[in-house]
């Protein structure tokens, strides 16, 4: 323990020391977390709280997760954002993603853009200087593109300019009257695209039917891994429940440092390792910290099932014990269906993972059980 403590430490301050080389880097959490708008960070912000509103200018990447983001000042470079509703009404400098419920952008991305959520609303007032894509249930552009559209959507609408192609798979496309796609339009839909009277298409529009077979995920393939999962997450729980139990109650506790650790190291890790084990000196250390992160990913997979488990049988037995195999067995259930379930399933096992992944990075730094949490 204290040499995964050590190591996960010392990638922590590489990681910070690496850009606080050259700009400041800023770092909060709470319930509720606000930039006013006469602040400038002229580093990094990154942020987990319940509710976060970045009114001020961030001067370089901008990395936050909460129940609710609003974007009102300016973003230097890169902007990651992690919500239940996210608004943008800011200019942000490069490349913009967003994994949320309900999206909204109402002003440039610079670079590309890559939303996965339930809706999306590009207003007329935003605009995207490269591609876009787009996973989501409901999407409207109506700011212009600079590239491509790419994604899957359930009813997807253009109504605006795209200077690429546009290459979706949907249940509905529809192309407004202000659509103008200077490229090609190509679509795998059972149905015809809706086109408006003054829509415009340069290149060719081409419909593709659905591959039905095997497109969905089946319950067979399925069950493999999830045996495998089961196996693994017993052998944990034989050789060590403790430490099962203090992850899991860490990663269900209210505080919002293990997503917070999980976003920051899965991005800024592999940087640093990657920065050393091109350099002579610092070779045989990041292979090292490499094997470490691998283990720590490996282990945040498999605790998946354990944090579902239990939030399960706490959302339905009111029941806050320690983990049990009953609640490992239901876990594993759980990810099961979820796997079957296709782009909401993977993006809520996403979610889970990275915050079970935090919370082993947050056991390694506290390894004292804070008030509240079983041990």
């Amino acid at each position: 323990m204290k040499i995964l403590t050590s190591f996960t430490v010392a990638s922590l301050l590489m990681i910070v020391t690496a850009h606080t080389a050259l700009a400041e880097t800023v770092v909060r959490s709470g319930d509720t977390v606000s930039i006013p708008e006469e602040q400038l960070i002229e580093g990094d912000f990154y942020s987990a709280a319940g509710k976060i509103n970045v009114s001020g200018e961030v001067g370089e990447d901008l990395v936050v997760a909460a129940g609710q983001v609003v974007v009102n000042g300016s973003v230097g470079d890169n902007a990651f954002i992690v919500a239940g509703q996210t608004d943008v009404h800011g200019t942000i400098g490069d490349d913009l993603r967003i994994v949320s419920g309900e999206v909204t952008i109402a002003d440039p991305v610079m670079g590309d853009l890559l939303v996965v959520g339930g809706t999306v609303n590009i207003l007329s007032t935003a605009s995207v200087a490269g591609d876009v894509l787009i996973y989501a249930g409901d999407a409207v552009i109506e700011g212009s593109v600079g590239g491509d559209v790419m994604g899957t959507v359930a009813n997807l609408r253009v109504d605006s300019q795209v200077a690429g192609d546009v290459d979706v798979t949907v249940d509905q496309l529809t192309l407004g009257d202000r659509a103008v796609i200077d490229g090609s339009v190509r679509y795998v839909s059972k149905t015809v695209v809706i086109r408006g009277t003054e829509a415009s298409i340069v290149g060719d529009l081409t419909r593709s039917d659905p591959v039905l077979p095997g497109s969905q995920p089946s319950a067979q393939a399925a069950l493999v891994p999830i045996i495998v999962l089961l196996f693994s997450i017993a052998v944990w729980y034989l050789v060590s429940r403790k430490t099962l139990s203090t992850i899991t109650a860490r990663a269900l506790s209210k505080s919002p440092r293990p997503l917070l650790f999980g976003v920051l190291t899965i991005l800024f890790a592999p940087i640093a390792i990657s920065l050393l084990l091109v350099s002579m000196i610092g070779a045989i250390v990041g292979a090292i910290l490499l094997l470490g992160y691998l283990l720590f990913i490996l282990l945040g997979v498999i605790g998946v099932a354990a944090v579902l488990g239990k939030l399960f049988m706490r959302l339905f037995t009111k029941s806050d014990e320690q983990i049990t195999l009953l609640a490992l067995v239901s876990g594993s259930v759980v990810v099961a269906l979820l796997l079957l379930l296709p782009v909401i399933g993977q993006i809520a096992l996403a979610v889970v993972f990275i915050l079970t992944f935090g919370a082993i990075i947050d056991v390694l730094l506290r390894p004292g059980s804070p008030a509240g949490e079983n041990s």
